[in-house]
């Protein structure tokens, strides 16, 4: 039987994607025209987004966990802003930069509508909700107390504070360790058919189900989920519907 729901964060809880990221740095540059009247704006877009994009392409989704902790992100965006900025000769701007970008993120942080209803529901049905999120942990604890997940969920983990990341098992052999539970006891619920799905069959866990929002077809190259869904709101149903999913 189910006892608790494991939940991806971004793009699964978290509506902020590519449109809503470069909407920030474009406030970012903006703002800091006001300090700096010669600096081009769009140069310093296309410095900053384009640092920002190696930084995530390199991270890769399903990448294995660099050893150790990995930096704050706080302390790669500032770094990323620096050398942005020193690219259009205002170095010094680094800090003011870093402060307007965590500003602007916070403001756009939002979840989809789903999200709050289903996670009602299932607490209303005593079911744990844990989150297993790859990132930084001052990143992903910044979205969670900004979108007020945290009043619902039990249990958070995140890869920047365990050393390690999904589709690893260990990261979930560490979240059932925290719970008290069995891998069978759960089952976890996330966009990626890599580091979503993947980990929980790594790991074992009761049921991998893969919340395909956009009805993409899936990589035939990939194990396929227990259960498909295109929103969070089938959850609940499913959940009631078998007692191990």
């Amino acid at each position: 039987m189910i006892q608790a729901v494991l939940l991806d964060l971004d793009a699964t809880l978290l509506d902020y994607g590519m449109p809503a990221w470069r909407a920030t740095v474009r406030d970012v540059c903006a703002a800091l025209g006001g300090q700096a009247p010669d600096l081009d704006g769009d140069a310093l877009y296309g410095a900053y987004v384009r640092r920002y994009l190696d930084h995530m392409r390199a991270a890769g989704d399903g990448a294995p966990h660099p050893p150790g902790r990995i930096p704050d992100a706080g302390s790669l965006w500032r770094e990323f802003w620096r050398q942005a900025l020193d690219e259009c000769g205002h170095a010094e701007l680094a800090g003011p930069a870093t402060d307007e970008y965590t500003r602007q993120r916070r403001r756009r942080y939002a979840l989809f509508d789903d999200v709050t209803d289903t996670l009602s529901a299932l607490r209303s049905a005593s079911c744990r909700l844990v989150l297993v999120t790859n990132g930084p942990g001052d990143a992903q604890r910044d979205k969670i107390t900004a979108t007020g997940l945290d009043e619902f969920l039990d249990l958070t983990v995140i890869s920047g504070e365990v050393a390690v990341s999904k589709p690893d098992r260990r990261i979930f052999d560490i979240t059932l360790d925290r719970l008290g539970l069995g891998a069978a006891d759960v089952c976890h619920v996330g966009d990626s058919l890599v580091t979503d799905v993947g980990g929980a069959h790594n790991a074992g866990l009761g049921a991998s189900i893969w919340l395909n929002r956009s009805r993409v077809a899936p990589d035939p190259r990939m194990r396929p989920p227990t259960h498909e869904i295109t929103s969070l709101r089938e959850l609940p149903a499913l959940l009631r519907a078998g007692s191990s999913v």
